[in-house]
């Protein structure tokens, strides 16, 4: 404990500072009148102001912890707001007043500002644009409309667990018209009311960062588990689904979702990142696919054989043009469920997404006998060890590995084709 309690506050010093048990303590600088550090009976150190208002009262506010701020960085944030009070302002009065006040719609609408300039990080990088559209939707769709007039100072743990189970039990579904030939659909859901808990919970840690309240409601709240995906196509399925795809040609159905479907089976890859492939990321002399935007960022990923003979036989413009590009519009096409719903319909085959398409995919691969780090690499999981490995090139082993893969579904799809045109030539020599 320190002899005074007041002193120069430097590393040094803040560093011998002891807890005492019991109780907390302060030690106030000896050149910046009104800045200083308390130290709590735990050990942690923080470092805060005191001043006076135009009325007389004293403040006391934290400015952040010893270690995330340095005693130098926090000299000069204690003068920024010393500075403030000597103009006459009361920093804490007014962040009392402004938390007292906000409602959890304004915070939205606050975090969701911050989140689009790129100050709101998820995996230590601002959030995509898919992914803001994903908060937007779950900001308008459910958390304003079943909590957007409640303060945030107000809101309670058992107020965000019947939040969680109204979403689930649907109490916030709508269907409605949104445009010419387009319409929201919202059902709701289990997961939806875990994830919108989620999203929630990131509203409250920003709200904390910005002193507008001291603790977050959503922790420790019991969610549903995320049920996991375990539905793959069997070589039976790929059969029936070669067959629908031969239909769907004579049908004249249209093309590019025709193709960005058998893309998707033959790469293994995420929805969006076929949809959005251009050609310029199609590296055929290296033998993968260069991805500017991926779920973890700009990825290299394998590519078979099969897929790039694909990929090869579509029409082919600049560098910089869509793979799969819409009729509608200058952008690439949006979605492809309608065409997997006829498909699935025309096959036989249920329950299938695009995502089924990727797990297929790692399945075969399982099946070839690759192992759980080779099948990471080959869907671009990101795990260390792989991306560390083949952050600038495609390893051999990895390229070998896709061309199986993909060569299996591809002849796994034909089978279905094949044994068609055989019945075919049968019926016709009888």
């Amino acid at each position: 404990m320190p002899r005074r309690n007041i002193e120069r506050l430097t590393k040094r010093s803040v560093d011998q500072l002891k807890p005492i048990a019991g109780r907390d303590y302060s030690v106030w600088d000896a050149e910046l009148t009104g800045f200083g550090v308390r130290v709590k009976p735990s050990g942690v150190k923080s470092f805060q102001i005191k001043y006076r208002t135009a009325s007389g009262e004293q403040r006391k506010t934290t400015l952040g912890k010893y270690g995330a701020l340095t005693v130098e960085k926090a000299r000069k944030l204690a003068m920024v707001e010393l500075g403030k009070v000597a103009a006459g302002a009361d920093p804490v009065g007014e962040a009392r007043d402004y938390r007292n006040g906000m409602t959890i719609t304004e915070l939205c609408d606050r975090y969701f500002t911050e989140a689009e300039a790129g100050r709101i990080l998820h995996r230590n990088r601002p959030k995509k644009p898919s992914t803001l559209a994903v908060d937007k939707g779950r900001i308008e769709r459910h958390i304003k409309p079943l909590l957007g007039k409640k303060r945030i100072t107000d809101l309670k743990r058992i107020d965000i667990e019947r939040f969680m189970y109204d979403v689930r039990d649907g109490k916030t579904a709508v269907d409605i018209k949104t445009g010419p030939r387009r319409r929201s659909i919202v059902r709701g859901g289990a997961q939806v009311g875990a994830k919108s808990v989620h999203l929630l919970s990131a509203m409250y840690r920003f709200a904390m960062r910005s002193g507008w309240v001291e603790d977050n409601p959503c922790l420790n709240i019991d969610k549903p588990a995320e049920g996991k995906r375990t539905r793959f196509l069997s070589e039976a399925e790929y059969k029936a689904i070669g067959l629908a795809l031969v239909r769907a040609r004579e049908l004249e159905l249209n093309p590019t979702m025709m193709n960005a479907a058998v893309a998707l089976m033959l790469t293994g890859c995420r929805r969006s990142e076929i949809l959005n492939l251009k050609w310029v990321e199609v590296d055929r002399q290296s033998r993968c696919l260069r991805l500017q935007d991926s779920k973890t960022g700009p990825q290299l990923r394998p590519c078979g054989k099969a897929a790039f003979d694909h990929l090869s036989s579509l029409p082919h413009g600049m560098d910089d043009n869509w793979v799969f590009p819409s009729e509608l519009n200058e952008g690439p096409i949006k979605e492809i469920r309608k065409f997997l719903a006829w498909l699935m319909k025309e096959s036989g085959v249920s329950g299938v997404t695009p995502h089924v398409f990727r797990h297929s995919y790692a399945t075969v691969a399982f099946e070839l006998g690759y192992s759980e780090l080779i099948i990471a690499g080959l869907l671009g999981h990101k795990l260390s060890s792989v991306t560390s490995r083949y952050a600038h090139r495609v390893d051999y082993v990895l390229a070998d590995a896709a061309d199986r893969v993909s060569e299996t579904i591809l002849q796994r799809l034909n089978s279905g084709e094949k044994s068609n045109a055989e019945n075919s030539e049968g019926r016709k020599a009888a």
